[in-house]
């Protein structure tokens, strides 16, 4: 559920100066829920996460044929991080 709703955010964010404050304050509900299962890493990967989005909102808008060349050179995976602790915490937690 983080993954898809920090992607959404981020998109928007890339395209559009107006935040959802709704869809954030879900955000940070997420993280502070992550807080009480998962392990310092994933946490602040996650919170990482959060703050790129909102500092997103304050960069210039981003215009399709910008978008197209960000991604083309990798540079926009913002989950990355998050998705490689969450999968490093799995795997500690499966060889208990």
């Amino acid at each position: 559920m983080f993954i898809e709703e920090a992607s959404k955010l981020y998109g928007n964010a890339l395209m559009t100066d107006k935040a959802d404050i709704t869809n954030l304050v879900d955000l940070y509900a997420m993280v502070s829920r992550m807080r009480i299962l998962s392990t310092t890493p994933v946490v602040q990967a996650a919170d990482e996460v959060v703050r790129l989005v909102i500092e997103t909102y304050f960069e210039p808008n981003k215009t399709l044929r910008e978008l197209r060349e960000i991604l083309r050179s990798g540079h926009i995976d913002p989950i990355r991080e998050f998705s490689e602790a969450c999968r490093i915490d799995l795997h500690q937690h499966r060889s208990i």
